[in-house]
Protein backbone atom coordinates (compact mmCIF):
# COMPACT_ATOMS: atom_id res chain seq x y z
CA UNK A 1 0.00 0.00 0.00
CA UNK A 2 1.13 3.12 -0.79
CA UNK A 3 1.43 6.45 1.40
CA UNK A 4 -1.63 7.66 0.18
CA UNK A 5 -5.17 6.52 -0.64
CA UNK A 6 -7.28 8.60 -2.96
CA UNK A 7 -11.45 8.96 -3.77
CA UNK A 8 -11.77 10.66 -7.13
CA UNK A 9 -15.47 12.55 -7.43
CA UNK A 10 -17.01 14.12 -9.47
CA UNK A 11 -19.08 14.94 -6.71
CA UNK A 12 -18.67 18.52 -5.32
CA UNK A 13 -20.79 18.96 -2.54
CA UNK A 14 -19.61 19.70 0.89
CA UNK A 15 -19.32 16.91 3.14
CA UNK A 16 -20.32 17.30 6.38
CA UNK A 17 -17.50 17.08 9.58
CA UNK A 18 -19.79 15.27 11.85
CA UNK A 19 -20.06 12.42 9.55
CA UNK A 20 -16.42 11.65 9.32
CA UNK A 21 -16.34 12.28 13.17
CA UNK A 22 -19.95 9.82 13.71
CA UNK A 23 -18.05 7.57 11.56
CA UNK A 24 -14.26 6.90 13.58
CA UNK A 25 -14.87 3.82 16.49
CA UNK A 26 -12.56 5.82 18.18
CA UNK A 27 -9.84 8.41 18.13
CA UNK A 28 -10.86 11.64 16.38
CA UNK A 29 -11.04 13.58 13.11
CA UNK A 30 -10.93 17.16 13.50
CA UNK A 31 -10.03 20.28 11.18
CA UNK A 32 -7.03 21.69 10.95
CA UNK A 33 -7.81 24.86 8.90
CA UNK A 34 -11.55 25.48 9.51
CA UNK A 35 -12.43 24.49 12.89
CA UNK A 36 -15.76 23.01 13.35
CA UNK A 37 -16.19 22.59 9.75
CA UNK A 38 -14.78 20.20 6.71
CA UNK A 39 -12.31 22.45 5.14
CA UNK A 40 -9.48 21.28 2.84
CA UNK A 41 -7.31 19.58 5.52
CA UNK A 42 -8.12 17.03 8.12
CA UNK A 43 -6.23 15.21 10.78
CA UNK A 44 -7.32 11.81 12.45
CA UNK A 45 -5.62 10.61 15.27
CA UNK A 46 -5.87 9.65 19.05
CA UNK A 47 -7.25 13.14 20.13
CA UNK A 48 -8.40 16.03 18.82
CA UNK A 49 -5.92 18.76 17.82
CA UNK A 50 -3.00 16.39 19.20
CA UNK A 51 -0.76 17.01 16.02
CA UNK A 52 1.97 15.09 17.13
CA UNK A 53 0.63 11.81 16.92
CA UNK A 54 -1.49 11.95 13.88
CA UNK A 55 -2.73 8.98 12.04
CA UNK A 56 -3.60 10.32 8.66
CA UNK A 57 -4.69 13.43 7.08
CA UNK A 58 -7.30 14.20 4.77
CA UNK A 59 -6.71 17.05 2.19
CA UNK A 60 -9.17 18.05 -0.39
CA UNK A 61 -8.59 18.95 -3.71
CA UNK A 62 -10.21 20.53 -6.42
CA UNK A 63 -10.14 19.93 -10.37
CA UNK A 64 -10.55 22.84 -12.33
CA UNK A 65 -7.82 24.88 -15.00
CA UNK A 66 -4.50 25.47 -13.28
CA UNK A 67 -4.97 23.59 -10.42
CA UNK A 68 -3.14 21.04 -8.39
CA UNK A 69 -6.17 18.61 -8.45
CA UNK A 70 -5.98 18.60 -12.58
CA UNK A 71 -2.43 17.60 -12.06
CA UNK A 72 -3.06 15.05 -10.34
CA UNK A 73 -6.04 13.72 -12.94
CA UNK A 74 -3.70 13.89 -15.51
CA UNK A 75 -0.58 11.86 -14.47
CA UNK A 76 -3.36 9.42 -13.29
CA UNK A 77 -4.26 8.42 -17.07
CA UNK A 78 -0.42 8.59 -18.14
CA UNK A 79 -0.11 6.13 -15.50
CA UNK A 80 -3.12 3.67 -16.69
CA UNK A 81 -0.25 2.74 -19.63
CA UNK A 82 1.55 0.82 -16.81
CA UNK A 83 -1.13 -1.58 -15.99
CA UNK A 84 -4.14 -3.04 -17.13
CA UNK A 85 -6.94 -4.83 -17.97
CA UNK A 86 -7.30 -2.76 -21.12
CA UNK A 87 -10.70 -2.38 -20.86
CA UNK A 88 -10.65 -0.67 -17.38
CA UNK A 89 -7.53 1.44 -18.75
CA UNK A 90 -10.14 3.09 -21.04
CA UNK A 91 -12.58 3.35 -18.58
CA UNK A 92 -10.79 4.59 -16.18
CA UNK A 93 -9.77 7.14 -18.78
CA UNK A 94 -12.84 8.32 -19.63
CA UNK A 95 -14.62 8.40 -16.06
CA UNK A 96 -11.41 10.68 -14.94
CA UNK A 97 -12.32 13.71 -17.20
CA UNK A 98 -15.36 14.22 -14.92
CA UNK A 99 -13.70 13.95 -11.71
CA UNK A 100 -14.20 17.66 -9.59
CA UNK A 101 -12.84 16.62 -6.23
CA UNK A 102 -9.96 14.54 -4.91
CA UNK A 103 -9.59 13.54 -1.51
CA UNK A 104 -6.20 12.80 -0.27
CA UNK A 105 -5.69 10.41 2.01
CA UNK A 106 -1.97 10.63 3.65
CA UNK A 107 -1.09 7.50 6.16
CA UNK A 108 1.25 8.09 8.60
CA UNK A 109 2.96 4.41 8.68
CA UNK A 110 5.18 5.20 12.16
CA UNK A 111 2.25 6.18 14.10
CA UNK A 112 0.21 3.45 12.76
CA UNK A 113 2.08 0.80 13.39
CA UNK A 114 2.18 1.97 17.12
CA UNK A 115 -1.38 1.97 16.87
CA UNK A 116 -2.15 -1.02 14.34
CA UNK A 117 -6.22 -0.33 15.23
CA UNK A 118 -5.46 3.03 13.79
CA UNK A 119 -5.61 2.01 10.02
CA UNK A 120 -9.35 1.12 10.91
CA UNK A 121 -10.23 4.43 11.79
CA UNK A 122 -8.46 5.87 8.45
CA UNK A 123 -10.53 2.94 6.17
CA UNK A 124 -13.83 4.14 8.69
CA UNK A 125 -13.24 7.81 7.23
CA UNK A 126 -12.76 6.97 3.58
CA UNK A 127 -15.81 4.36 3.75
CA UNK A 128 -17.94 7.78 5.20
CA UNK A 129 -16.20 9.70 2.17
CA UNK A 130 -17.55 7.36 -0.35
CA UNK A 131 -21.11 6.98 1.18
CA UNK A 132 -21.22 11.05 0.75
CA UNK A 133 -19.41 11.63 -2.38
CA UNK A 134 -19.02 8.53 -4.14
CA UNK A 135 -16.27 8.18 -7.07
CA UNK A 136 -13.06 5.32 -7.07
CA UNK A 137 -10.34 4.77 -5.29
CA UNK A 138 -6.64 5.09 -6.12
CA UNK A 139 -3.51 3.68 -4.25
CA UNK A 140 -0.06 4.99 -5.32
CA UNK A 141 1.22 3.38 -7.70
CA UNK A 142 -0.63 0.34 -7.03
CA UNK A 143 -4.49 0.34 -8.16
CA UNK A 144 -7.57 1.73 -8.94
CA UNK A 145 -11.12 0.69 -7.88
CA UNK A 146 -14.41 1.41 -9.40
CA UNK A 147 -17.48 3.45 -7.78
CA UNK A 148 -18.87 0.20 -6.28
CA UNK A 149 -14.76 -0.33 -4.61
CA UNK A 150 -13.59 -3.31 -6.62
CA UNK A 151 -10.44 -3.53 -7.56
CA UNK A 152 -10.49 -2.87 -11.43
CA UNK A 153 -6.98 -1.79 -12.51
CA UNK A 154 -3.39 -2.48 -11.48
CA UNK A 155 0.07 -1.77 -12.01
CA UNK A 156 2.75 -4.23 -13.89
CA UNK A 157 4.49 -3.98 -10.81
CA UNK A 158 1.48 -3.66 -7.88
CA UNK A 159 2.70 -4.95 -4.38
CA UNK A 160 -1.01 -5.64 -3.38
CA UNK A 161 -0.92 -9.09 -1.89
CA UNK A 162 -4.02 -11.13 -0.74
CA UNK A 163 -7.06 -11.70 -2.41
CA UNK A 164 -9.42 -8.89 -2.71
CA UNK A 165 -12.88 -8.05 -4.21
CA UNK A 166 -12.06 -7.15 -8.26
CA UNK A 167 -14.34 -7.08 -11.32
CA UNK A 168 -13.43 -6.85 -15.17
CA UNK A 169 -15.29 -4.93 -17.13
CA UNK A 170 -17.77 -6.20 -20.07
CA UNK A 171 -16.88 -3.83 -22.50
CA UNK A 172 -19.84 -4.93 -24.71
CA UNK A 173 -22.79 -4.53 -22.33
CA UNK A 174 -21.03 -1.98 -19.98
CA UNK A 175 -21.04 -4.22 -16.71
CA UNK A 176 -18.39 -5.40 -14.49
CA UNK A 177 -17.83 -9.24 -13.82
CA UNK A 178 -17.33 -9.36 -9.69
CA UNK A 179 -14.90 -11.91 -8.54
CA UNK A 180 -12.06 -13.10 -6.14
CA UNK A 181 -8.63 -12.03 -7.15
CA UNK A 182 -5.80 -13.99 -5.81
CA UNK A 183 -2.84 -11.14 -5.96
CA UNK A 184 -0.07 -13.86 -4.72
CA UNK A 185 -1.10 -15.95 -8.05
CA UNK A 186 0.93 -15.12 -10.38
CA UNK A 187 -0.85 -16.73 -13.29
CA UNK A 188 -4.22 -15.01 -11.98
CA UNK A 189 -2.60 -11.61 -11.61
CA UNK A 190 -0.96 -11.94 -15.37
CA UNK A 191 -4.79 -13.19 -16.84
CA UNK A 192 -5.91 -10.43 -14.79
CA UNK A 193 -3.49 -7.52 -16.54
CA UNK A 194 -4.88 -9.17 -19.83
CA UNK A 195 -8.11 -8.51 -19.29
CA UNK A 196 -8.97 -12.25 -19.10
CA UNK A 197 -11.13 -13.82 -15.49
CA UNK A 198 -8.78 -16.00 -13.85
CA UNK A 199 -10.40 -19.71 -12.91
CA UNK A 200 -12.21 -20.60 -11.20
CA UNK A 201 -14.11 -17.39 -9.89
CA UNK A 202 -16.35 -16.40 -12.58
CA UNK A 203 -20.15 -14.79 -11.16
CA UNK A 204 -22.92 -13.27 -12.47
CA UNK A 205 -22.72 -9.20 -14.09
CA UNK A 206 -23.46 -6.62 -11.71
CA UNK A 207 -26.30 -4.83 -12.19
Amino acid sequence: MGDYLRLLTADAHDVPLAALQRAVPFGAVWSVDHPGMLGNYLAIGPEAEDLHHVWATVERNPVGPNTLGAEEVAEFIDSLEAGGPPSASRWLGEYMEGVREIYAIRLYAEAIRRRPEALDAVHAVRSALRDEVGGIGQWDGQGFTNEDDHLVWISASTALKGTVDAALLDESTGLWIPFDLDLDDPRARAAFLRGELPEPGRSAPED
